[in-house]
């Protein structure tokens, strides 16, 4: 019955990780790259879920090719990895150094090739057979898991830094809330880091002979092996604006400071910038900001901002991001909440409802307009509204 239950999971995992892959091949889109990387994410992670073909099948017709399919699950998380960078670089496109990811899978199927892949069909049964006689206990089987395991605590760290450069570069050039939806990738991440590590268990457990721990760690990782992969792939088709593309060749503000530092030290006449020019900066884009209103753009961004004001752009993000100790969407929503509180608070524009208000100063998403309005004033815009209309 247990058996039964984990077959008919796999089965439905397969259906249901092959059907969404064919639907991403089929959907042309602009981020068809994108598509095609996560539907060979889920062809993988289709293979590797399939135990029934594979094992009833496969094995013992063509055991070379049973086990070559099996090594696939090497290039799964290089396919999520690349996914993910696809839809975070607007200019991403492959090269011939993405390759390099293909090394883990290389390597495993070369440890095998001394005792079973140049071994004749015989031979290759009787490798098998001593894995059966002595589970999991042949070096070559050893060095697979150890192999496998180590990919995965890397790419889930580097998958880990680059949505959280993301989430800064974001912040630092870009002044749209509706940007800041990468909060869903840290959750797909969260949730694809337990999978992995339920994943790891069930292994250790079947090195250790504990069966019903096996089975029980097995079907809690299909289970939600199967709602990450309808979830994903529900949130990329359904709701494409949670990604916007960004330009690769974006700095952090903490690059570029670790730069101007030692720019400064190379240049023995470098002149240390005074506080009154820094002052000066900064009233030019204060007034800028306030007598021209930019910030009323949604989709105003740090490169628009510098072109109105005629400021390079690396000064300008240097100024605000790192002088001023802010982030570029806090400074811009500073001046579109005092714009709301101003319109909030004038008893003659009292008609105007809270969302009609938050679209004219600049927001775009009522969330993060309470959101970003009660951090300034301890108030919701009802509340203050309320409160400076008596």
């Amino acid at each position: 019955m247990e058996l039964d239950i984990l077959k008919l999971l796999s089965l439905l995992i397969v259906f249901v990780s092959l059907l969404l892959a064919a639907f991403l091949l089929a959907m042309r889109s602009k981020n068809y790259l994108s598509n095609v990387l996560l539907a060979m994410f889920l062809i993988v992670s289709a293979v590797d879920s399939d135990s029934n073909f594979l094992g009833n099948y496969i094995y013992p017709n063509y055991p070379a090719l049973g086990l070559l399919l099996s090594s696939l699950v090497f290039l799964k998380l290089p396919f999520l990895y690349l996914y993910l960078v696809s839809f975070i670089y607007a200019n991403f496109k492959l090269k011939w150094k993405h390759l390099l990811h293909a090394i883990p899978f290389i390597i495993d199927i070369l440890v095998f090739v001394p005792r079973f892949y140049s071994q004749d069909l015989a031979g290759q049964f009787a490798f098998f057979e001593a894995d059966d006689a002595a589970p999991r206990r042949i070096i070559e089987v050893q060095i697979s898991y150890i192999l496998i395991h180590s990919q995965i605590t890397v790419y889930l760290v580097a998958m880990f830094v680059l949505v959280n450069r993301y989430r800064r570069l974001l912040l630092e050039n870009y002044s749209n809330a509706s940007l800041l939806n990468y909060k869903w990738l840290f959750q797909f991440l969260i949730v694809f880091s337990t999978t992995s590590i339920m994943a790891s268990l069930k292994n250790l457990f079947l090195f250790f002979g504990s069966e019903e721990a096996f089975f029980y760690s097995m079907l809690i990782t299909s289970l939600i092996a199967m709602s990450y992969i309808i979830w994903m792939v529900f949130k990329t088709i359904t709701q494409p604006e949670l990604f916007r593309g960004i330009d690769s060749k974006l700095q952090l503000v903490t690059t570029m400071v670790n730069d101007n530092s030692l720019a400064e030290k190379d240049n023995l006449n470098a002149k240390i910038e005074l506080p009154a020019k820094f002052n000066e900066k900064v009233h030019l884009v204060n007034d800028y900001m306030t007598e021209n209103e930019p910030f009323l753009d949604p989709s105003l961004t740090i490169y628009d901002l510098a072109k109105q004001i005629t400021m390079p752009v690396k000064e300008l993000s240097l100024l605000i991001n790192h002088d001023l100790n802010q982030h570029f969407f806090d400074f811009v929503n500073g001046f579109r909440i005092r714009k709301a509180m101003e319109i909030l608070s004038d008893p003659k524009r009292k008609e105007l409802t809270v969302l009609e208000v938050l679209y004219d100063v600049g927001f775009n998403s009522k969330s993060s307009f309470n959101t970003a309005f009660k951090k300034y004033t301890r108030l919701t815009p009802t509340e203050y509204r309320k409160k400076h209309t008596l």
